[in-house]
This record gives structure tokens, sequence and C-alpha cells, in this order.
């Protein structure tokens, strides 16, 4: 396997989910840069024990993961959520207030519901698949897919209730 190829075959899935799993829009490709830099150290010792993208989306998580624990970052990150995100002139309104409120329900989540939500709604993996990326038992993946739809729910109803003035 040849890391241009992964890029190539791979780089869409990369940056949507690392800007799924909380990294703002303006910092996406210096994550999806890190990440590949990973692959490219990492690529050899890939035995294809799970699915390449099983594999990419855990290496996703773990950027992710240190992209957020910089308060810096984290403070510009949730000042993001407040605004509706960049896009071309050409995409539908509704559309991008579509992909605003999912990032902003995403962002309610933590990062464990997050991941499982991600990968299961968006990405379309399977649960043993999740499990094997995540290092975690098949059970604690339902758990957290079941919590994290739960949250979801109850965010949406909260973000769409009408605001009472005092």
């Amino acid at each position: 396997m040849v890391l241009a190829e992964v890029y190539r075959a791979h780089h869409k899935f990369v940056w949507r989910s690392l800007l799924r799993l909380g990294i703002p829009e303006a910092r996406v490709e210096d994550a999806v840069h890190e990440l590949f830099l990973v692959v490219a150290r990492k690529l050899p010792e890939f035995a294809g024990r799970s699915s390449l993208r099983t594999w990419l989306f855990a290496i996703a998580l773990r950027v992710a993961q240190s992209f957020r624990r910089d308060a810096g970052r984290e403070r510009r990150h949730l000042e993001r959520l407040e605004h509706e995100p960049r896009s071309d002139a050409s995409e539908p309104y509704g559309r991008r207030d579509a992909a605003a409120m999912l990032h902003a329900l995403l962002a309610t989540l933590d990062d464990d519901k997050r991941a499982v939500y991600i990968m299961v709604e968006l990405e379309g993996m399977t649960a043993p698949e999740i499990a094997e990326a995540l290092g975690v038992k098949l059970p604690t993946v339902y758990t957290r897919l079941r919590a994290a739809r739960l949250a979801m729910e109850r965010a949406a109803e909260e973000m769409s209730a009408p605001r009472r003035s005092p």
C-alpha cells in the first residue's frame, strides 16, 4: 500500500471525520496533514486486521482529541459553533443551516459518544468495526450509541424550543 493511494482514496473521509469530531473548519486541513503524517509513519505496520477506514478513523479520533486539548483551540472551536460555517455561495442555505445544527449538536456530546455516533450514523460503520477501532467491547459501542442518540434528541429539542424573554 502506498501513502499517495491512501491519501487519494480517503482524504475526503478523513476531512469529514475530523470536522465531525470537532475540529474547527479553519483547522481541518492542519489536522488532516497531521493525520497523514501519522499514517506515513505507521502505514508499514498496518496489518489489515481492520479495514483501512476503521484504522484511519481511530487515528482521526486521536488527532481530534489532541487538537481539542489545547484550551485556546477549544475556545476558538466554541466561538465558531456560534456562527454558520463557511461555504460557497452555490450551496443551498438550508443545507448550511443543517450542517451548522449538526455540528452544534455533535459538540454537546463527549468524545466517546461523539465518536461512536459519527462512525455509525454519519459514516455507516458497523459496531464490530467501531469496537475494534476504539479498543472497546461491543456492548460498550451499543451503550454509547444509545446514550449519544438520546443526548442528540434532547439537545435538538432544547435548540428548537422557543426562547422565553425575561
